[in-house]
């Protein structure tokens, strides 16, 4: 078993500078640091896919925030970029991964 947290600091590094340039706040929700997964390549892997579909969505949108929140046995992805409709959030969702969209809300994406 692994800390979360390193998974969360990669990622975090990786994407804040990419974030920066579009103008995005990127935010940490991660109260406890002590958190551990068991598959972490795959946890690093969905994560990484679905920062880099917050930011696309999110790159044209006045006063873009996304934050990445940890709890356990989830890490939430919440962004204030383009409403998916409920198609493309149902194709998004996967059996570990739930995409909601709401319009005025944004997209959250929750990996289980």
């Amino acid at each position: 078993m692994e800390r979360i947290s390193e998974v969360i600091s990669n990622i975090y590094q990786k994407y804040l500078p990419i974030a920066k340039k579009f103008g995005i706040t990127l935010d940490l929700d991660f109260p406890d640091v002590t958190l551990t997964v068991h598959e972490k390549a795959k946890l690093e892997s969905s994560i990484d896919k679905n920062m880099r579909l917050a930011v696309d969505r999110s790159k044209d949108t006045k006063n873009a925030r996304i934050i990445i929140s940890v709890r356990p046995g989830k890490v939430t992805i919440i962004d204030n970029g383009t409403t998916l409709s409920k198609d493309t959030a149902k194709l998004i969702s996967s059996e570990h991964v739930k995409v909601r969209s709401r319009v005025g809300f944004g997209t959250t994406v929750t990996i289980e």
